[in-house]
């Protein structure tokens, strides 16, 4: 029994005419056997065979030699510099990162030139600039000078016009007559009473000699507050009054003034301890004043490094129980910012004037006159200051002649 012929497989490969030739050749012969038996090997010779293009081919081992001529030669080659000879896609990545990076800055470079030469003045007029600038300025220049002469002539003119017509009409106050000095030959002894509307009274004698005796304690208060002890002694004597305070105490507080005038503060300070230890233990301010002038004449002898340790020593922690501490603190320390420059602002460069010497050493004067039960203030001082007051009060009422001392 016969086979049919079987279709042969097409293969994915194009083959030559050799191939082709050969199956057709092998088609024929498988007709003219159709009377030969059915047999497993003839079944085996049936079966499509692969053309010679499929078969494998047999890879050589390369020779060591060849191999390193080879890598040598493409390791000599130069590469080129765009394209990066890497097997990591991070380096194209960020190759490309950078670009486009710089690309950006590029794009904002010319719009930040656009925005600039968008406000920007061309030189509209030939040959701007130079020398014609510079008449141009000139002239400005002196345009504005002249105009600021004539305001201000404008002004002072019209102040005294105005001063003239209030001269002319009056301020519309009552008028006081000038006190009149009594004739010393016919009015001897008699006082001008203000309050009994210009009548005359006596002035007897005991009265006369308590009057004296009050201007002697005002010059005496004065002259013990503000330190003169020679003076107060010499005059206690002629003045035959009683010594008010013991004038070994007035040499004791000048000696503290003294050494704080100079600049030693330890010296003063042991001085006020020697005194009275209280004044300082309950006046915690002025410590810290104390404290502040020290402070201050490290930064005036140039100890730059012994003021801040003794800042964050002695000052800091006592800055920070008290605002009003911490903003004087703060005002001393700046003194190391301008470094005694001509341009520093008054409220610190005051701080190394001598009245700053002066006004401490008036707190201590005026703290240890308070320990001893004394006034702060001298009285004459106070009487001028209520003179002041009361003359400034008449003024808003009525004209007159000021005292002029």
């Amino acid at each position: 029994m016969s086979l049919p012929p079987l279709k042969r497989q097409k293969l994915d490969k194009p083959v030559d005419e050799s191939s082709a030739s050969e199956e057709d050749a092998e088609e024929a012969d498988f007709s003219a056997s159709d009377s030969e038996s059915d047999s497993d090997d003839h079944i085996q010779d049936l079966q499509p065979q692969k053309s010679r293009q499929t078969k494998k081919r047999k890879i050589r081992a390369t020779v060591p030699s060849a191999f390193g001529a080879t890598l040598q030669s493409l390791l000599n080659t130069d590469a080129p510099s765009a394209l990066p000879l890497s097997l990591k896609p991070s380096v194209t990545r960020k190759r490309n990162d950078e670009k486009l990076e710089l690309r950006a800055k590029k794009v904002l470079q010319v719009e930040r030139k656009e925005k600039e030469d968008k406000g920007r003045i061309t030189d509209v007029i030939g040959g701007w600039g130079g020398e014609s600038e510079r008449a141009l300025r000139k002239v400005a220049q002196r345009g504005v000078v002249k105009l600021f002469n004539v305001i201000q002539q404008s002004q002072a003119s019209a102040s005294a016009a105005v001063e003239e017509t209030k001269a002319a009409r009056g301020s519309g106050k009552p008028s006081l007559p000038a006190p009149v000095i009594p004739d010393a030959k016919t009015k001897k002894g008699k006082k001008d009473n203000v309050l009994g509307r210009g009548r005359e009274v006596g002035v007897e004698k005991d009265e006369f000699f308590d009057m004296i005796r009050d201007l002697n304690r005002l010059i005496m208060d004065y002259l013990v507050i503000e330190g003169y002890k020679s003076a107060a002694e010499e005059f206690c004597q002629e003045a035959h009054l009683t010594p008010p305070v013991d004038f070994d105490s007035i040499e004791s507080r000048m000696n503290i003034r003294d050494a704080l005038q100079r600049g030693d503060v330890e010296d003063a300070i042991a001085r006020v301890n020697d005194l009275n230890p209280e004044i300082l233990d309950t006046n915690p301010q002025l410590y810290f004043h104390l404290q502040q002038q020290k402070l201050i004449e490290f930064i005036r002898h140039g100890r730059i490094a012994e003021a801040l340790q003794f800042a964050q020593d002695e000052l800091a922690p006592r800055g920070e129980e008290s605002p009003e501490f911490l903003s004087e603190l703060e005002r001393t320390m700046a003194l190391l910012a301008f470094d005694s420059s001509p341009v520093a602002p008054t409220g610190i460069a005051e701080l190394l004037s001598p009245a700053q010497r002066m006004k401490t050493a008036g707190e201590v004067n005026a703290a240890i006159l308070d320990s001893l039960s004394q006034g702060k203030e001298v009285k004459l001082v106070q009487l001028l200051k209520l003179m002041h007051w009361g003359e400034t009060m008449l003024e808003e009422r009525a004209e007159f002649p000021r005292v002029t001392l």
